[in-house]
Protein backbone atom coordinates (compact mmCIF):
# COMPACT_ATOMS: atom_id res chain seq x y z
CA UNK A 1 0.00 0.00 0.00
CA UNK A 2 2.87 2.18 0.60
CA UNK A 3 4.12 1.96 -2.99
CA UNK A 4 0.97 3.24 -4.56
CA UNK A 5 1.03 7.22 -3.39
CA UNK A 6 4.84 7.03 -4.37
CA UNK A 7 4.06 5.33 -7.48
CA UNK A 8 1.46 8.28 -8.12
CA UNK A 9 3.46 11.23 -7.06
CA UNK A 10 6.43 9.58 -9.45
CA UNK A 11 3.29 9.71 -12.31
CA UNK A 12 2.55 13.04 -11.67
CA UNK A 13 6.22 14.68 -11.63
CA UNK A 14 6.49 12.89 -15.01
CA UNK A 15 3.49 15.12 -16.27
CA UNK A 16 4.64 17.86 -14.86
CA UNK A 17 8.34 17.57 -16.65
CA UNK A 18 6.24 17.04 -19.70
CA UNK A 19 3.83 19.87 -19.39
CA UNK A 20 6.77 22.40 -18.58
CA UNK A 21 9.03 20.89 -21.62
CA UNK A 22 5.96 21.31 -23.95
CA UNK A 23 5.65 25.02 -22.65
CA UNK A 24 9.25 25.62 -23.18
CA UNK A 25 9.56 24.34 -26.67
CA UNK A 26 8.59 27.52 -28.33
CA UNK A 27 10.68 29.63 -26.27
CA UNK A 28 13.76 27.38 -27.03
CA UNK A 29 12.69 27.91 -30.90
CA UNK A 30 12.67 31.50 -30.64
CA UNK A 31 16.05 31.51 -28.81
CA UNK A 32 17.27 29.21 -31.43
CA UNK A 33 16.15 30.82 -34.67
CA UNK A 34 17.75 34.28 -32.69
CA UNK A 35 21.18 32.41 -32.60
CA UNK A 36 21.24 31.13 -36.25
CA UNK A 37 19.97 34.64 -38.04
CA UNK A 38 23.17 36.48 -36.13
CA UNK A 39 25.31 34.33 -37.72
CA UNK A 40 23.44 33.10 -40.77
CA UNK A 41 23.93 35.28 -44.34
CA UNK A 42 20.51 36.27 -44.89
CA UNK A 43 20.87 36.20 -49.04
CA UNK A 44 23.01 32.50 -48.81
CA UNK A 45 22.02 30.94 -45.98
CA UNK A 46 25.58 30.18 -44.94
CA UNK A 47 27.85 31.13 -42.07
CA UNK A 48 29.27 34.56 -41.67
CA UNK A 49 30.48 37.32 -39.49
CA UNK A 50 29.10 39.96 -41.60
CA UNK A 51 26.48 40.51 -39.64
CA UNK A 52 28.50 42.17 -36.28
CA UNK A 53 30.70 44.60 -38.66
CA UNK A 54 28.17 47.08 -36.68
CA UNK A 55 30.66 46.68 -34.05
CA UNK A 56 33.61 48.61 -36.00
CA UNK A 57 32.62 50.18 -38.93
CA UNK A 58 29.28 51.68 -40.92
CA UNK A 59 26.81 49.36 -41.80
CA UNK A 60 24.19 50.16 -44.93
CA UNK A 61 20.99 48.97 -44.70
CA UNK A 62 18.89 49.85 -48.13
CA UNK A 63 19.16 53.60 -48.02
CA UNK A 64 20.12 53.98 -44.21
CA UNK A 65 23.40 54.34 -42.92
CA UNK A 66 24.52 53.18 -39.32
CA UNK A 67 26.88 54.60 -37.42
CA UNK A 68 29.20 51.83 -35.27
CA UNK A 69 27.87 51.06 -32.00
CA UNK A 70 30.98 51.95 -29.85
CA UNK A 71 29.56 55.59 -28.67
CA UNK A 72 26.25 53.95 -28.06
CA UNK A 73 28.02 51.10 -26.39
CA UNK A 74 30.19 53.45 -24.25
CA UNK A 75 26.79 56.04 -23.50
CA UNK A 76 24.96 52.80 -22.16
CA UNK A 77 28.12 51.37 -20.30
CA UNK A 78 28.52 54.77 -18.66
CA UNK A 79 25.22 55.73 -17.76
CA UNK A 80 24.65 51.62 -16.49
CA UNK A 81 27.67 51.98 -13.96
CA UNK A 82 26.65 55.42 -12.50
CA UNK A 83 23.40 54.15 -12.02
CA UNK A 84 23.60 50.85 -10.73
CA UNK A 85 26.29 51.91 -8.27
CA UNK A 86 24.49 55.15 -6.91
CA UNK A 87 21.51 52.96 -6.63
CA UNK A 88 23.48 50.53 -4.24
CA UNK A 89 25.37 52.47 -2.22
CA UNK A 90 22.04 54.78 -1.64
CA UNK A 91 19.46 52.11 -1.27
CA UNK A 92 21.78 50.49 1.27
CA UNK A 93 22.16 53.60 3.70
CA UNK A 94 18.63 54.17 3.35
CA UNK A 95 17.79 50.13 4.20
CA UNK A 96 20.13 50.19 7.18
CA UNK A 97 18.67 53.50 8.62
CA UNK A 98 14.92 52.20 7.73
CA UNK A 99 16.01 48.65 9.67
CA UNK A 100 18.15 49.94 12.78
CA UNK A 101 17.71 53.51 13.48
CA UNK A 102 14.49 55.38 15.70
CA UNK A 103 13.32 58.26 14.41
CA UNK A 104 10.25 60.49 14.06
CA UNK A 105 7.85 59.43 10.95
CA UNK A 106 9.95 55.65 10.06
CA UNK A 107 7.00 54.26 9.66
CA UNK A 108 5.30 56.48 7.78
CA UNK A 109 8.67 57.21 5.35
CA UNK A 110 8.69 52.59 5.26
CA UNK A 111 5.03 52.25 3.65
CA UNK A 112 5.68 55.66 2.01
CA UNK A 113 8.72 53.43 0.05
CA UNK A 114 6.35 50.52 -0.66
CA UNK A 115 3.65 52.60 -2.18
CA UNK A 116 6.16 54.22 -4.47
CA UNK A 117 7.30 51.15 -5.49
CA UNK A 118 3.71 50.14 -6.30
CA UNK A 119 3.31 53.47 -8.34
CA UNK A 120 4.17 53.37 -11.71
CA UNK A 121 6.97 55.49 -13.24
CA UNK A 122 5.31 56.30 -16.41
CA UNK A 123 2.86 58.51 -15.07
CA UNK A 124 5.59 60.84 -13.27
CA UNK A 125 7.21 61.83 -16.97
CA UNK A 126 5.17 64.53 -17.60
CA UNK A 127 6.06 66.03 -13.89
CA UNK A 128 9.73 64.99 -14.19
CA UNK A 129 9.95 66.97 -17.28
CA UNK A 130 8.92 70.40 -16.13
CA UNK A 131 11.50 69.88 -12.43
CA UNK A 132 14.44 68.90 -15.27
CA UNK A 133 13.14 72.03 -17.36
CA UNK A 134 13.45 73.90 -14.03
CA UNK A 135 16.60 72.70 -13.48
CA UNK A 136 18.28 73.36 -16.91
CA UNK A 137 19.07 69.62 -17.19
CA UNK A 138 16.74 68.55 -19.81
CA UNK A 139 18.09 67.03 -22.82
CA UNK A 140 21.48 65.82 -21.06
CA UNK A 141 22.95 62.25 -19.65
CA UNK A 142 22.85 64.40 -16.06
CA UNK A 143 19.12 64.45 -16.28
CA UNK A 144 18.39 61.18 -17.38
CA UNK A 145 20.78 59.17 -14.76
CA UNK A 146 19.29 61.43 -12.07
CA UNK A 147 15.71 60.56 -12.88
CA UNK A 148 16.40 56.82 -13.37
CA UNK A 149 18.18 56.58 -9.81
CA UNK A 150 14.84 58.27 -8.15
CA UNK A 151 12.73 55.93 -9.77
CA UNK A 152 14.49 52.56 -8.56
CA UNK A 153 15.55 53.52 -4.85
CA UNK A 154 12.52 52.96 -3.38
CA UNK A 155 11.83 49.66 -4.40
CA UNK A 156 15.46 49.01 -3.77
CA UNK A 157 15.43 50.43 -0.23
CA UNK A 158 12.47 48.57 0.64
CA UNK A 159 14.36 45.16 -0.42
CA UNK A 160 17.67 45.46 1.05
CA UNK A 161 15.74 46.70 4.45
CA UNK A 162 14.83 43.28 4.61
CA UNK A 163 18.35 41.66 4.32
CA UNK A 164 18.93 44.18 7.41
CA UNK A 165 16.11 43.20 9.50
CA UNK A 166 17.15 39.40 9.33
CA UNK A 167 20.29 39.90 10.99
CA UNK A 168 20.34 39.64 14.48
CA UNK A 169 20.72 43.18 16.63
CA UNK A 170 23.40 41.15 19.24
CA UNK A 171 25.99 40.85 16.55
CA UNK A 172 25.66 44.73 15.92
CA UNK A 173 25.89 45.13 19.40
CA UNK A 174 28.81 42.47 20.22
CA UNK A 175 30.29 44.58 17.39
CA UNK A 176 29.96 48.24 19.34
CA UNK A 177 31.23 46.20 22.37
CA UNK A 178 34.72 45.36 20.93
CA UNK A 179 35.38 48.69 19.75
CA UNK A 180 33.74 49.68 16.45
CA UNK A 181 31.31 52.26 16.34
CA UNK A 182 28.25 52.28 14.10
CA UNK A 183 30.17 52.95 10.79
CA UNK A 184 33.21 50.31 11.57
CA UNK A 185 30.64 48.26 12.69
CA UNK A 186 28.13 48.23 9.36
CA UNK A 187 31.60 48.56 6.77
CA UNK A 188 33.46 45.36 8.72
CA UNK A 189 30.87 43.24 10.09
CA UNK A 190 27.25 44.31 8.94
CA UNK A 191 27.54 44.73 5.30
CA UNK A 192 29.11 40.88 4.49
CA UNK A 193 26.29 39.50 6.21
CA UNK A 194 23.62 41.37 3.40
CA UNK A 195 25.69 40.15 0.44
CA UNK A 196 22.42 38.26 -0.89
CA UNK A 197 20.77 41.68 -0.89
CA UNK A 198 23.43 43.32 -2.31
CA UNK A 199 23.26 40.62 -5.20
CA UNK A 200 20.12 41.14 -5.82
CA UNK A 201 19.63 44.50 -6.04
CA UNK A 202 22.52 45.12 -8.06
CA UNK A 203 21.84 42.62 -10.66
CA UNK A 204 17.89 44.64 -10.73
CA UNK A 205 19.58 47.48 -10.76
CA UNK A 206 22.34 46.74 -13.43
CA UNK A 207 19.41 45.24 -15.75
CA UNK A 208 17.06 47.98 -15.30
CA UNK A 209 19.60 50.33 -16.31
CA UNK A 210 21.15 48.07 -18.91
CA UNK A 211 17.68 47.79 -20.55
CA UNK A 212 16.42 51.57 -20.11
CA UNK A 213 14.60 52.80 -23.21
CA UNK A 214 11.95 54.90 -22.03
CA UNK A 215 13.84 57.80 -20.17
CA UNK A 216 16.26 58.24 -22.94
CA UNK A 217 13.57 58.56 -25.60
CA UNK A 218 11.25 60.98 -23.66
CA UNK A 219 14.18 62.68 -21.54
CA UNK A 220 16.91 63.21 -24.93
CA UNK A 221 15.47 64.75 -27.54
CA UNK A 222 18.75 64.30 -29.99
CA UNK A 223 21.20 61.83 -31.19
CA UNK A 224 24.17 63.19 -29.95
CA UNK A 225 23.55 60.55 -26.93
CA UNK A 226 22.62 57.74 -28.35
CA UNK A 227 22.37 53.90 -26.06
CA UNK A 228 21.86 50.95 -27.20
CA UNK A 229 18.12 50.77 -26.41
CA UNK A 230 17.80 53.69 -29.14
CA UNK A 231 20.38 51.92 -31.36
CA UNK A 232 18.43 49.06 -32.03
CA UNK A 233 15.28 51.41 -32.75
CA UNK A 234 17.36 52.64 -35.42
CA UNK A 235 18.19 49.86 -37.12
CA UNK A 236 14.77 48.01 -36.67
CA UNK A 237 12.54 51.10 -37.83
CA UNK A 238 14.83 53.05 -40.22
CA UNK A 239 13.88 55.35 -43.15
CA UNK A 240 12.70 52.85 -46.32
CA UNK A 241 10.89 50.72 -42.80
CA UNK A 242 13.57 47.57 -43.89
CA UNK A 243 15.44 45.42 -41.27
CA UNK A 244 17.83 43.10 -41.54
CA UNK A 245 17.08 40.41 -39.46
CA UNK A 246 20.64 39.06 -39.61
CA UNK A 247 21.92 42.71 -38.26
CA UNK A 248 19.39 43.27 -35.70
CA UNK A 249 19.75 39.60 -33.97
CA UNK A 250 23.76 40.12 -33.95
CA UNK A 251 22.96 43.66 -32.31
CA UNK A 252 20.06 41.77 -29.82
CA UNK A 253 22.81 39.32 -28.96
CA UNK A 254 25.77 41.53 -28.21
CA UNK A 255 23.29 43.98 -25.76
CA UNK A 256 22.25 40.88 -23.97
CA UNK A 257 25.34 39.70 -23.46
CA UNK A 258 26.56 41.66 -20.28
CA UNK A 259 23.42 40.68 -18.33
CA UNK A 260 23.96 37.32 -18.68
CA UNK A 261 27.83 37.60 -17.67
CA UNK A 262 26.40 39.35 -14.73
CA UNK A 263 24.05 37.22 -14.16
CA UNK A 264 26.21 34.29 -14.46
CA UNK A 265 28.48 36.01 -12.15
CA UNK A 266 26.45 37.10 -9.53
CA UNK A 267 24.05 33.92 -9.47
CA UNK A 268 24.77 32.12 -6.30
CA UNK A 269 24.07 35.53 -3.91
CA UNK A 270 21.39 36.01 -6.36
CA UNK A 271 19.81 32.75 -5.74
CA UNK A 272 20.05 33.36 -2.03
CA UNK A 273 18.35 36.66 -2.28
CA UNK A 274 15.26 35.58 -3.75
CA UNK A 275 15.37 32.81 -1.14
CA UNK A 276 15.95 35.22 2.12
CA UNK A 277 14.67 38.69 0.84
CA UNK A 278 10.97 37.90 1.47
CA UNK A 279 11.45 36.70 5.03
CA UNK A 280 11.33 40.46 6.29
CA UNK A 281 8.24 41.42 3.93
Amino acid sequence: MAKRPLNLEKKHERIAIAVMCLCILPIVFIYGKFFLNAFLNQDTGGFTLENFKFLTETVRIDQTNIDPVGQSMWNTIYFTVIVTVFEVVFSCMAGYALSRLEFKGKNFLTWLLLVLRMFPGMLLLIGVVYVLMYLKILNTMVGVILVAIAFRLPGSSFIIRNFFLQIPRDIENSALVDGCNRLTAFFQVIIHMVKPGLASTSMFAFMAAWSNYILFNVLIFNTKTPVLATYLRKVSSNEQMIADYGIFSAMALVYMLPVVIFFIVSQGQLMKGNVSGGKGI
